[in-house]
């Protein structure tokens, strides 16, 4: 019986925290901005935040049960809003900004200063093809006006990735790359590991953060209550600590 009971009481245990813990979803990129928030709401309001990140198929079977979504670019919640039925659109909300940065190896041995140096010097770089960088090279390169540069730069990729996490896996793994056409926020996580180059000034794009309520959420009000404090200036110190604006 005292088993039993024991059991009994677990399972209402771990029951009740899942009902008071505001379930948060999204990509690797803003994941460690997002924690911190998170941490800093359950200090100061008491709400407890699950923040699960990753490439949405790692956690998409889990999305009936969130309270709410964050991404990584605008393209990248338009497809949320295509793939998960349980998103509201109406709810849709941007708050932080990223720039693209090129991420090189530590004291930048091969001294590369811009986007041209990846089209003009004999490097090997790489890139990610997919979530919140759909295009981005290309948007990027793009900028110098010229179909030479796009083939010099195509030519020098030795690794394009389907996400950030796997490309960053790529770079700590195989020293021979070069460069990384990436976002700053990848170098500002990671400097023992990576040199941020800026993109020059006319060739800089831009991916922005946002999130997004749930339909069927439980937690509604405790959702809405979380996002504005993502906008606060409390959590913005803390989204500025890892490089977005």
């Amino acid at each position: 019986m005292f088993i039993i009971l024991s059991a009994a009481i677990l399972i209402g245990s771990s029951v009740a925290q899942a009902e008071t813990s505001l379930q948060v979803y999204g990509p690797g990129g803003p994941a460690p901005a997002m924690k911190a928030c998170a941490a800093a709401y359950e200090k100061s309001k008491g709400t407890k935040v699950q923040v699960t990140a990753g490439p949405l198929e790692k956690w998409q079977a889990q999305t009936e049960t969130a309270d709410l979504f964050y991404s990584g670019s605008e393209n990248m919640m338009d497809s949320f809003t295509e793939k998960i039925p349980n998103l509201d659109a109406s709810s849709i909300q941007t708050h932080y900004l990223r720039t693209s940065a090129i991420l090189v190896r530590p004291k930048n041995p091969l001294k590369i200063r811009g986007v041209k140096d990846l089209v003009n010097k004999k490097l090997k770089v790489i890139v990610v093809n997919g979530a919140g960088q759909i295009g981005m090279w290309e948007d990027i390169v793009g900028g110098l006006k010229s179909a030479e540069a796009l083939n010099k730069f195509r030519a020098n990729i030795v690794f394009a990735a389907k996400n950030t996490g796997e490309a960053e896996k790529k770079w700590n793994e195989d020293p021979s790359i070069d460069a990384w056409l990436v976002f700053n926020i990848w170098g500002t996580r990671s400097p023992e590991t990576a040199q941020i180059i800026p993109t020059e000034k006319n060739l800089t794009i831009y991916r922005s953060m946002g999130t997004a309520l749930t339909k069927n959420s439980k937690q509604k009000e405790a959702a809405v209550q979380f996002v504005e404090f993502v906008k606060s200036k409390d959590c913005r110190k803390l989204f500025e600590k890892e490089g977005w604006f």
